[in-house]
């Protein structure tokens, strides 16, 4: 019994992660930044189509909050914003993948 106590606690650990990190958007906007590194807002929301800047805005703060996204500001005039995967990010990807493939092999 204590077993399964163990196992639905990682499990309720886990939803509660993947639900902080993955929102509306999020999956397109990690395939995005996998497709063109670095990424700039404007070939972000391109990239991605359908998504409004204020949407897109929040999503790359909340993944770059949970250090999935890192964003570079540059010193040249004007500034040059950039967003990168961070090793998080792109260990994030290889899983969303792993999870594709399956949900392709069983749907």
């Amino acid at each position: 019994m204590d077993d399964r106590v163990s196992n639905d606690d990682q499990c309720d650990h886990v939803l509660l992660e993947w639900d902080k990190m993955i929102h509306t958007w999020a999956i397109p906007l990690i395939y995005s930044l996998d497709m063109i590194k670095p990424s700039r807002f404007n070939e972000l929301k391109r990239r991605i189509g359908g998504i409004c800047s204020t949407s897109l805005s929040e999503r790359l703060l909340e993944l770059e909050k949970e250090e999935i996204v890192k964003r570079i500001v540059s010193a040249d005039s004007p500034p040059r914003v950039e967003y990168y995967l961070t090793e998080k990010g792109n260990d994030l990807k290889l899983i969303i993948k792993q999870l594709a493939e399956w949900i392709n092999r069983w749907k």
